[in-house]
């Protein structure tokens, strides 16, 4: 019986890393960026093995079909929330015009660093885009570690190729508008744990726009919600509880603010004659939902357009040009928000 010849495969399972890291090595890919300690598993595992390469598989790979994966490292809402609908709507054509695959990865934040690895390579992706990365997260590391290439949307301490919004200037830009129309106790519900960048820099720029307008701490409450509809009723209930309950609030996403307005109705208020509601995100229902909500424009399906492009290249082996880069917000004001007792 004939014995079946080693693969760029088997390779890749013996180093612990990704068919297309194994071909940038064992191919010695001009611009690549692979750890010396990735790169010597590699040559290791294929002199073990005893790989020989193919010159027509390895004209075939050229040709064939990579995979991106995206992984959304808050996993509880993954299919039904707007915000992902909306990154998978801009990352789609650009990855189809490039002969890309896809994959959705539910990936929560407690699957540790090499978790994150074994799901990339399961999903038989050569490249991963994360999201709602906790600013630690221990998966952006392993994954360079791994020579498996990957973007962050978002931003983390660790280094990686990162692609965001200036999330605490938009903030404040949101909450200063509630102040620009004469409210003087506005709470804040921050939409998710602090453990994530983009809910401490949304706080941080409520805090500075607070500061900004005159208006000290007590005045403005927070309370905070993680990611839901139902999180966000809850916070709202217990701002409204208080003994001088807030005349604004500043949800800090739509669906935290879906729920906060569901929480106002039930408390008998109108919006925005009792009460201003502003969210962040403007998602597909914001302009939709009664009273249509004033929200701040997250640029969603432009994030995926370029996340995808970045991806691709940096699978090709082309790096961008800014280790991070920003794109610009723009609030949308509707009709949820107006100046206090007055209604649009």
């Amino acid at each position: 019986m004939q014995k079946r010849k080693v693969s760029s495969k088997d390779v890749a399972d013996a180093a612990g890393v990704s068919r297309t890291t194994v071909s940038f090595v064992l191919n010695a890919v001009p611009g690549k960026t692979i750890p010396e300690e990735t790169r010597r598993r590699i040559l290791e595992a294929a002199a073990t093995l005893g790989y020989e390469p193919d010159e027509e598989a390895a004209r075939l790979a050229k040709s064939s079909r990579r995979v991106v994966a995206l992984a959304v490292r808050h996993s509880s809402s993954i299919y039904s929330d707007a915000y992902i609908l909306r990154l998978i709507e801009g990352m789609a054509p650009v990855l189809n015009r490039r002969r890309c695959g896809f994959v959705l990865v539910p990936c929560p934040s407690t699957v540790p660093g090499p978790g994150i690895v074994t799901l990339v390579r399961e999903a038989g992706a050569d490249g991963m885009v994360i999201t709602n990365a906790l600013e630690d997260d221990a998966g952006v590391p392993a994954l360079a570690e791994a020579g498996i290439p990957s973007l962050v949307i978002g931003t983390v301490k660790a280094e990686a190729w990162q692609l965001d919004i200036d999330n605490e200037e938009a903030a404040m830009a949101t909450a200063s508008y509630l102040a620009s129309l004469g409210h003087r106790r506005i709470g804040m519900i921050v939409h998710a744990p602090a453990a994530y960048s983009a809910a401490a820099a949304r706080l941080s720029g409520f805090r500075r726009a607070m500061a900004a307008a005159g208006l000290p701490e007590p005045d403005c409450p927070v309370r905070w919600a993680d990611f839901s509809e139902e999180s966000g009723r809850s916070a709202m209930a217990s701002l409204l509880s208080l003994k001088q309950r807030p005349s604004a609030v500043f949800a800090g996403n739509d669906a935290v603010a879906y729920g906060a307005m569901q929480a106002a109705r039930e408390a008998g208020l109108s919006i925005p004659r009792d009460i201003s509601i502003a969210g962040f995100d403007d998602d597909f229902p914001s302009r939709y939902v009664h009273p249509a909500l004033t929200s701040m424009t997250l640029p969603a399906s432009a994030l995926g357009e370029r996340a995808a492009g970045m991806i691709m290249d940096l699978m090709e082996g082309r790096k961008p040009e800014r280790r991070r880069t920003l794109l610009p917000t723009q609030l949308s004001v509707r009709d949820s928000c107006a100046p206090p007792g007055e209604a649009i």
